[in-house]
């Protein structure tokens, strides 16, 4: 073994940091390059502009790229041409703007650039753009990236409880909502047609009154996630959906709720023989758990959609009173890794571990109606003896490897495809040779379909009526 003293220890670091400090020194700046950007815009699509009380909302963050070309370091400057009083910031490697100075950038290398921006109300009507430009300088060289983004002012409700009764009427600027909203005992909440409302992430609308969304077959109104763009329109959990909470009651007309994680949940509410969720022409599709709930609920549904959810398109939990005509009920979303049918029905409550808690009785009525989906079974059961189990189908379309078990097998078809447009993208139109065409009950079918057109002298099972 050697053993090494101290004096050639200190030796031999001393001769690294010699070599260390050589490299720094010998560093080689260019004078001047024109630096190389991976794009020459940054472009937000359509977003809010700020609510003056809270920081909502932000902008995502948008990244790019700024690469030196050459084979020597520079040093770069950078610049927000609106300064601290623009609307985007910047942040690159690491170091916030508006202005940066002296970022070195190896040869060939590159450097990472976030963007953000926060838009201030414009009292337009329509989305306006708002641009500015970041800039680049090496030496006596400069290049820009552009920014740009579309702002749309909107009215904002946040953490509400409407304790009177409340419309909303303005087809033109949207209504936004920021956390939970609630439809106070005894209230009323009105939603007029051509009304679009976007709702937070943290979003629940509670309903302990009566909600009434009046849609028209060429004014729908529209509830969704609170980025309305194009790219996430059919993505699920962008906010909580609409819960009747016992004691509540609503009418939805021509209206398309979603981007929720469960679209529509009716708790029971007492209403007796009436339904208290009415649903008519409406389309609740794209949620993460659960298009429609009903735990020991009543709820009707004609004509309506319920469309490409994580669980369930449909769950009658804790028994409950529903009847649907000609609705459509598919799910082809592959949101979540789901191992049972996506339409279920229970007499039951159950605990995490299936241990039966309590029953309750179910009455459901389906007529006219498509169950559908990517499993070879698309129908869950849950039946106890301890309470009533009633059901009436007729003129339906089910996917499901135990057809018998429940259903009219002498009435309804059994596992034959119906043949939507296109399953990939959402759309449960009809293809022109569906066995689904003119197969309905002349006498129990609806004379519409979920667009308000009306429907043929031999109607169509489901939704939509194709012509």
């Amino acid at each position: 073994m050697t053993i090494f003293s101290n004096k050639y220890i200190l030796s031999f670091f001393g001769g690294c940091l010699f070599l260390l400090s050589s490299c720094i020194k010998d560093l080689d700046f260019a004078s001047s390059a024109n630096l190389k950007w991976s794009k020459d815009t940054v472009y937000f699509d359509t977003i809010f502009t700020r609510d003056k009380t809270t920081g909502y909302p932000i902008s995502v963050t948008k990244l790019i790229s700024i690469k030196n070309p050459e084979n020597r370091w520079v040093k770069a400057d950078f610049s927000v041409v609106g300064g601290k009083n623009s609307p985007f910031s910047i942040n690159i490697d690491g170091i916030a703007g508006p202005e940066i100075s002296g970022l070195e950038i190896a040869p060939k290398d590159s450097v990472f650039v976030f963007v953000q921006c926060r838009l201030q109300a414009n009292n337009q009507t329509q989305p306006a753009l708002v641009l500015d430009s970041l800039y680049a300088r090496v030496g006596n060289k400069q290049s820009k990236l552009i920014l740009a983004a579309y702002g749309w002012d909107a009215h904002y409700v946040k953490d509400t409880v409407f304790p009177a009764n409340t419309i909303w009427s303005d087809q033109v600027k949207p209504y936004v909502i920021i956390g939970a909203a609630v439809v106070a005992p005894g209230r009323t909440f009105q939603i007029n047609q051509g009304v679009k409302v976007y709702a937070s992430a943290q979003t629940v609308l509670y309903v302990l009154g009566d909600l009434q969304l009046n849609g028209t077959a060429q004014n729908r109104i529209t509830i969704k996630g609170d980025k309305p763009v194009s790219s996430t329109e059919k993505l699920p959990n962008q906010w909580g959906g609409i819960w009747f909470l016992p004691g509540g009651k609503g009418n939805l007309e021509y209206s398309d709720i979603t981007n929720a994680s469960v679209g529509l949940r009716a708790d029971s509410t007492g209403c007796g023989n009436s339904p208290c969720v009415n649903l008519s022409q409406t389309r609740i599709q794209f949620c993460g758990t659960a298009c429609l709930i009903g735990l020991g609920g009543a709820i009707k549904a004609e004509n309506c959609l319920f469309a490409d959810a994580g669980t369930y398109t449909f769950l009658a939990y804790f028994g409950g009173k529903y009847q649907f005509n000609n609705c459509t009920f598919a799910e082809h979303s592959n949101f979540g890794n789901r191992q049972e049918g996506s339409f279920a029905v229970t007499n039951t409550y159950r605990d995490g571990n299936g241990k039966l808690l309590a029953s309750n009785d179910l009455d459901l009525k389906i007529t006219n109606c498509l169950v559908w989906g990517y499993k070879i079974d698309e129908i869950t059961t849950d039946k106890v003896s301890q309470s009533a189990w009633a059901i009436s189908d007729e003129n339906n379309y089910f996917k499901s490897k135990n057809e018998y078990d429940h259903w009219n097998k002498t009435t309804n078809i059994f596992n034959r495809d119906p043949l939507f447009e296109n399953v990939s993208n959402g759309d449960y139109q009809l293809k022109s040779n569906s066995p689904a065409i003119s197969s309905a009950n002349i006498a129990t079918a609806s004379t519409i379909d979920i667009l308000g057109k009306q429907r043929k002298s031999a109607p169509d099972i489901g939704a939509y009526e194709k012509f």
